[in-house]
């Protein structure tokens, strides 16, 4: 299962976004986020680069981002709590975003 969609979605991008990146149309992104048909190897590496998670989150096989380890200077805090967040839904992040940016104002 790709979970391209959800992962737009919470970054906040749309089809034609990720269309223009990736130099394919909208209806080929619909396509690949509804299951029509599924991008090519090359896509997928594509995606997970621009869209920052492993290719394992991008296709379903782990509920983690995976890219953790490529902050090098972050604080033990920090890495417990991209850890975290890494583990809860794409709609309880939305809600924890909210949430910390609610207490910065």
């Amino acid at each position: 299962m790709l979970n391209l969609k959800e992962i737009r979605e919470e970054k906040g991008l749309q089809q034609k976004d990720i269309a223009k990146k990736l130099n394919r149309t909208p209806a080929c992104i619909s396509s690949w986020e509804t299951g029509k048909t599924e991008p090519s190897l090359d896509d997928l590496v594509k995606l997970a680069d621009y869209l920052e998670v492993s290719l394992d989150y991008l296709i379903g096989r782990t509920n983690e981002y995976g890219m953790i380890e490529e902050i090098r200077d972050i604080s033990p805090l920090h890495k417990k709590m991209l850890e975290l967040f890494d583990r809860i839904s794409p709609e309880d992040r939305l809600q924890v975003l909210g949430f910390i940016q609610a207490f910065l104002h």
